[in-house]
């Protein structure tokens, strides 16, 4: 039996998906579970009459946390604000409704601007990385460039916007469109080419678009609808998963075409899809007169990530039969629905793969997935 199920009574597991966040990690500059712990830490603060920079800065210094005011926010006024033991996150967003602005995290910055801004710019900047993918490596590669950035007092945008160009060989088009300016002294984490000039670029209502050769970038508007269209694999009941999901993700538009859904919305509607595609099943799993027995409850999660997870809690190992999948036209990304209680894993395995068209043979910790009218390979 796996290790852990051998002292398992009565033990309960809860599987959590993280939210995938930009950026990297360095310091300063937390990403993925490590900025998501961060964010998550109680701290207290106590803020009267405090100059808004001043406060801020201090934020900044105290929680090792870097913090972007937009330039439309007034830096002087003063606020009034006490906190005890509120976690960072929470906090942050406190700071925005005492301030009347919006806030959003881009990858290690905290972002605060006007609220349209902070609600549309990680759309922004996530549409931006998806266009560059698709332009020629050598392109790729310099917009995905992770670096530091760092300027003095006073400096001008427009240099800063030059310093960036220069940086990715690029000659920028449109840099009159940014008017003269003088910013405070800035510390930026590392963040990837496209992040740094979606953070400058926004502050003026720009974005931009990079040539496929490489060699020019051109400062653009916004445009007045920011969405990121996606499609993901839901099978036959598609129609009936899209009105679900569009309950969930009201302010987007949700589709049901043949066995997919399309999702056009912002990069935070599509997190929350995802994280409804990865599920959060609850695996309760106990042990009785040497029988062991296992519980599981997931709605609508993406099979192969159901596998993952079983794989990593059960000390399994699958292997897929990608080529008769392809023939028989079978998804391992389908929605798959379990509820299971005191089952044994056998029973288990056979309640995940019930509708998908798979079936599968296990030899002790080895399960092998194959369509369920082909001849399965040997574990």
């Amino acid at each position: 039996m796996p290790h852990f199920l051998r002292t398992a009574i009565g033990f309960l597991l809860i599987w959590a998906a993280a939210l995938p966040i930009a950026g990297a990690e360095t310091p300063g500059g937390a990403k993925g579970a490590t900025l998501a712990r961060q964010l998550a830490t109680p701290i207290s603060l106590s803020w009267s009459n405090t100059p808004l920079r001043r406060a801020l800065d201090n934020l900044s210094s105290a929680q090792k946390l870097s913090i972007v005011l937009d330039r439309r926010v007034d830096p002087d006024q003063e606020v009034r604000l006490s906190l005890n033991q509120e976690p960072l996150g929470e906090a942050l967003k406190k700071i925005a409704q005492q301030l009347n602005v919006g806030y959003c995290q881009l990858g290690p910055i905290a972002y605060f601007g006007p609220p349209a801004m902070a609600g549309q710019l990680r759309t922004l900047a996530a549409l931006r990385l998806e266009e560059v993918k698709a332009l020629p490596p050598e392109t790729i590669r310099k917009c995905l460039q992770m670096r530091t950035s760092h300027w003095e007092d006073l400096a001008e945008p427009q240099h800063i916007l030059d310093q960036l160009g220069q940086e990715a060989g690029m000659e920028v088009i449109g840099a009159s469109k940014i008017p003269h300016d003088l910013w405070p002294a800035a510390n930026w984490p590392l963040l990837t080419w496209v992040d740094r000039m979606t953070l400058l670029a926004a502050q003026f209502d720009l974005t931009f678009h990079v040539e496929p050769d490489g060699k020019r970038v051109e400062l653009i508007p916004v445009p007045a609808k920011i969405a990121l269209s996606r499609t993901y694999q839901a099978g036959k009941q598609a129609a009936s998963i899209a009105k679900r999901w569009a309950k969930v993700v009201p302010t987007a538009q949700v589709t049901a075409e043949g066995t997919t859904i399309r999702i056009v919305g912002t990069l935070e509607d599509h997190e929350l899809v995802e994280q409804r595609l990865r599920g959060t099943p609850t695996q309760r799993t106990t042990v009785t007169a040497g029988k062991e027995v296992y519980q599981l409850s997931i709605e609508n999660a993406a099979l192969a990530k159901v596998i993952d997870q079983l794989a990593e809690r059960l000390n399994l190992e699958f292997t897929w039969d990608r080529p008769a999948l392809e023939r028989a036209n079978i998804s391992s990304d389908q929605l798959v629905s379990v509820v299971v209680q005191n089952a044994s894993l056998d029973d288990l395995l056979r309640a995940v793969f019930k509708g998908t068209g798979l079936t599968f043979r296990r030899k002790d910790s080895a399960v092998s997935i194959f369509p369920a009218d082909a001849t399965p390979k040997s574990p």
